[in-house]
């Protein structure tokens, strides 16, 4: 039986991301994503901030579904980008977000993103006893959700 262990939500300001893009820049992005999420979101131009900002909310919602686990990382939460046969992006985690999200039963973390000019946001459901890819699975993208 599925279930749902926790939900979170998070909304990111674009403009707060492009200044922290534009004032940081790479160590910046280093700091946040990691370098496929970076790639991903170079990859949109002019859109870029948006895309990060989307991102960023996610890495929060995410955190948030799981409990917000002391010492969780920003690498910890890898938002891997939709392909083709799949209805949206993927979660990966790593170090504390892993192992908090298996010590709860959760054995796969849903997310929805979104964004428009000015605002981003992201949606997490954190469920136990589904079927889908481990957490930590190298392409999470290619298991049907």
């Amino acid at each position: 039986m599925t279930s749902v262990v926790g939900v979170g939500l998070d909304v990111c300001p674009v403009d707060r991301m492009a200044r922290a893009i534009e004032r940081h820049g790479e160590r910046f992005l280093r700091r946040i994503f990691l370098p496929e999420e970076i790639a991903y979101g170079r990859a949109r131009g002019g859109r870029a901030p948006e895309s990060f900002a989307a991102r960023f909310a996610a890495k929060e919602a995410v955190s948030k579904a799981l409990g917000a686990p002391a010492g969780i990382g920003w690498h910890d939460v890898e938002i891997v980008a939709a392909v083709a046969g799949r209805r949206g992006p993927a979660v990966r985690l790593h170090g504390v977000a892993l192992r908090a999200a298996s010590s709860c039963g959760v054995d796969r973390v849903l997310v929805s993103l979104t964004h428009a000019d000015d605002v981003a946001a992201a949606v997490a459901v954190a469920v136990a006893g589904g079927a889908g890819a481990p957490l930590d699975d190298p392409d999470p993208r290619s298991t049907a959700p």
